[in-house]
């Protein structure tokens, strides 16, 4: 919590708003996972076929993330040095 509130007053909100959504689909890839197994446990063969055609958009956008972090933290550092407003 003290890390969020922290958070709240640095100029680096593009690099955290960038993490943060590749941590969510961690959880999302996670979350899928477990229903995945849930679903076959419970004989539900088409809730398993759903959630395996989620889990693998949330893989793709995970992928999507991990890939373009670098870009987005380096235009973050090269606009801070600039001066420029890195929100945009």
């Amino acid at each position: 919590m003290m890390q969020g509130v922290g958070g709240l007053f640095a100029g680096d909100e593009v690099v955290k708003g960038a993490m943060a959504g590749y941590v969510f689909e961690h959880f999302e890839i996670a979350s899928y996972t477990a229903l995945i197994i849930a679903a076959e446990e419970a004989g539900e063969a088409d809730v398993a076929r759903i959630c395996r055609e989620n889990l693998a958009e949330e893989e793709a956008m995970a992928e999507w993330l991990r890939e373009h972090l670098p870009k987005v933290t380096k235009q973050f550092l090269q606009r801070e040095e600039a001066g420029a407003p890195a929100k945009r």
